[in-house]
């Protein structure tokens, strides 16, 4: 639990700015962010109210679906970012974690008591496909707002030859 608190503190310390990418999220990315989302407010919650068992629990927990998440945000920051995605990235993670801790201290002694139970919640879940969903119906705050792609229709690159049928 001592890295989670290092890297708070590094989050925290960075400060950097976090620029808003001109694309928007794939349905799987937005889960992710949502995911992100909810994995860092865990761990503020954790250190803040002194339940890193809790947390250590959580991650043990889902630790294949926080596999998944973290592949498929490095795919948006790559796609969105290009040879940058790594800062892009970094200076996401650290954003989030800065305007979750501000939000906490904003609350006061009423964050404990509003986030807390969201360990009991998350551990109750019946498995980790259920994580994404979880993390997008809570009210979790995130350094930008996203918005999801319309599904388009893919264009065939295979070339259809019509032909005409001759009259007999």
């Amino acid at each position: 639990m001592r890295l989670a608190a290092s890297l708070l503190a590094a989050c925290l310390a960075t400060g950097q700015a976090f620029a808003v990418p001109l694309t928007c999220t794939k349905a799987a990315e937005r889960a992710a962010f949502d995911t992100e989302a909810l994995k860092s407010e865990l761990m503020v919650t954790a250190l803040t109210c002194k339940q890193q068992e809790k947390y250590d629990a959580f991650i043990h927990t889902y630790q294949p679906v926080l596999t998944a998440t973290e592949t498929d945000l490095n795919g948006y920051f790559k796609h969105a970012y290009g040879r940058q995605y790594q800062k892009a990235h970094d200076d996401y993670i650290s954003n989030l974690a800065n305007v979750q801790s501000e939000e906490g201290l904003k609350m006061g002694t009423a964050f404990c008591q509003t986030y807390s139970d969201m360990f009991d919640e998350v551990l109750a879940l019946h498995n980790g496909t259920e994580l994404p969903d979880y993390a997008h119906s809570k009210a979790l705050v995130q350094p930008q707002s996203f918005s999801t792609c319309a599904d388009t229709p893919v264009k065939s690159s295979r070339k259809v030859r019509h032909t005409k049928k001759k009259s007999a």
